[in-house]
């Protein structure tokens, strides 16, 4: 009978084009848009993942709705956070600086296909 395996030391790698386009789909969803509107750039921050974000945001409609909408810069602050955390959550990586150019787009922000009042599910 063998006693417990040793544990295997080592280390894990991540190559940097599969955390290059972990962060822009982490991002896409801060800002709810494609993942095609997002491009990233990553470089060393102090020890610290540095993340140079350029983000396509659809223009505001002209005609139709005029309710309540967020500022780019607004909207650039909460998504800064939200992605600070996430791309914690799943790269295990700390983010020092994130800057975000954001740049106007053709295409309309992503919405849901199915709004609550037509979802049948039961809560």
């Amino acid at each position: 009978m063998t006693g417990p395996r040793p544990a295997r030391l080592g280390h894990t790698r991540i190559a940097p084009a599969a955390l290059r386009h972990t962060i822009e789909a982490v991002a896409a969803g801060a800002f709810g848009v494609r993942g095609g509107d997002v491009s990233a750039t990553l470089a060393d921050d102090a020890g610290k993942l540095g993340v140079d974000l350029s983000v396509r945001l659809p223009t505001p409609q002209l005609l139709g709705r005029t309710g309540q909408q967020q500022s780019a810069f607004e909207r650039a602050g909460i998504a800064r956070q939200g992605i600070s955390s996430l791309s914690r959550q799943v790269t295990g990586m700390d983010c020092g600086r994130i800057n975000i150019r954001i740049a106007g787009a053709g295409r309309r922000a992503i919405e849901p296909r199915v709004d609550a009042k037509q979802d049948r599910r039961k809560p």
